[in-house]
C-alpha cells in the first residue's frame, strides 16, 4: 500500500523522521515522504495543514502525520488536518512522567 507520510517538527524534524521510520518499518507500506522542519507558527502550520488536506482530497487516503511540536496552538492546527496525526514524542513522554518521581 502506498501512503503519504509527513514528518513535522518545530525543530529539525530528525526525531520525527527517525521514530516515524521505526514505526513504519513494522508495516508493508511504500511511502511518499514529506519532511517539514521548523513549523513554528500557526501561519506555517496552516500551510502544512492545507498540503495534508490536498493530498487526502486528491487520493482519498489519509496521510500519516508524525509530529513533534511544542506549541499547543501550532499542534492544534496540525491535528485539525485530515491526516492521521501521531504526537510521537508525547507518546513516549506521557507514560514516563508517572514513573519519573
Amino acid at each position: 500500500m502506498e501512503r503519504s507520510v509527513f514528518y513535522i517538527s518545530d525543530g529539525t524534524a530528525i526525531t520525527a523522521e527517525v521514530l516515524g521510520h521505526a514505526v513504519l518499518s513494522q508495516f508493508p507500506v511504500k511511502a511518499t515522504t514529506f519532511t517539514l522542519p521548523f513549523v513554528e507558527t500557526e501561519a506555517r502550520a496552516r500551510g502544512v495543514c492545507q498540503q495534508i488536506n490536498d493530498i487526502y482530497r486528491d487520493t482519498g487516503v489519509r496521510p500519516l502525520v508524525f509530529y513533534s511540536i511544542i506549541s499547543p496552538e501550532v499542534r492544534k492546527v496540525i491535528t485539525q488536518s485530515e491526516g492521521f496525526c501521531q504526537d510521537i514524542v508525547q507518546a513516549l513522554v506521557g507514560p514516563l512522567q508517572g514513573n519519573w518521581r
